[in-house]
């Protein structure tokens, strides 16, 4: 068996101009339901209401009772596949399907960050079918459980980030609640269980070089009704982080979380992270939001920074590579 090697050092070697990265189109999206199990439809999908902030709630109110998903299940690229076969038995083009890669968002986005986050090891499977290349994770037993491993304090910060969705979202467009509905709404999401079974996933035709790509992605709520073109311009990704109440925590934001918020925002052609940061005890102190194109120069010219062209190459020469191998 041969072995493909890419270089990473030195990233110079990828400061390029960037190469080719066309907006990503929706094709289809669908629901993980409360019960993990695949909808083909919108049934999940949340609708942006920015939280209250006075009183501060608490990202860790609820912890105990909510429902989790069974992370020791691997389910592969499933649900991306029983999706596009669903959508290839409706399409008038079959050609709208075909692509050189299929995967999802998360896979990508590794990718696009692994120059500046050497770290954090993954592995991946690759099966080529035809012209299309299919890749997941490379989860085994033992990774999963080992991911699951954690204590008491890492699950919580996990929640906080459920939690602060809860608080950011309605299960209706707030147009088309009545004020008194819509206070309900309101009031009702602060105690709502949270469940992370349920999911709202678009999957989307992009391309990065010369490569097609077909990706699929959660997606946390979007900005009113949704239209029939382009929906991914009214995405918007809702992230959490801790208040930035130091010089160190601001270089720690901007050097690592930063850079994850930019790649998944931008592999999506998601426009708007909203980011809610919170205290020691979880307490929601304030809502910011961020567009994924003022990210790269939120980081520009400070020192041990990263940047967009260099994720973008490295990522396009491992396409490259996988391709040819």
């Amino acid at each position: 068996m041969s072995v493909r090697r890419i270089g990473i050092h030195p990233l110079g070697m990828y400061r390029l101009p960037c190469p080719l990265f066309s907006e990503p189109k929706e094709i289809l999206s669908f629901s993980y339901s409360n019960h993990r199990k695949v909808c083909m439809d919108n049934r999940e999908l949340k609708y942006y209401y920015a939280p209250q902030l006075d009183p501060a709630p608490c990202l860790f109110d609820g912890f105990e009772s909510q429902i989790r998903r069974d992370h020791m299940v691997n389910e592969h690229i499933d649900s991306l596949l029983t999706s596009l076969c669903h959508a290839q038995k409706q399409a008038a083009d079959p050609r709208l399907l075909q692509s050189d890669f299929v995967l999802f968002r998360g896979m990508l986005t590794r990718m696009f960050i692994t120059p500046y986050c050497l770290r954090d090891s993954w592995a991946m499977n690759a099966t080529r079918l035809g012209s299309t290349i299919y890749i997941e994770d490379d989860l085994s037993p033992e990774k999963l459980a080992e991911q699951e491993d954690v204590g008491d304090a890492h699950r919580k910060l996990q929640y906080a980030g459920y939690r602060f969705e809860s608080l950011c979202t309605l299960n209706e467009s707030p147009d088309r609640l009545s004020p008194e509905k819509l206070e309900a709404e309101i009031q009702n999401r602060q105690t709502r269980v949270v469940n992370t079974n349920a999911e709202y996933c678009s999957i989307f035709r992009t391309r990065l070089g010369q490569h097609s790509i077909i990706s699929g992605a959660e997606i946390d709520c979007i900005d009113g009704e949704k239209p029939a073109e382009f929906p991914t311009r009214r995405y918007r990704e809702l992230k959490t982080a801790y208040v930035l109440d130091t010089e160190h925590r601001i270089e720690i934001f901007r050097r690592h979380k930063l850079l994850k918020f930019w790649a998944q925002s931008f592999i999506s052609g998601t426009p708007v992270v909203t980011v809610g940061y919170r205290d020691k005890d979880g307490m929601l102190r304030k809502v910011e939001d961020i567009r994924t194109q003022d990210i790269p120069r939120m980081v520009w010219g400070k020192p041990k920074m990263w940047e967009p062209s260099i994720c973008m190459n490295f990522a396009n020469e491992l396409l490259q590579l996988i391709q040819e191998s």
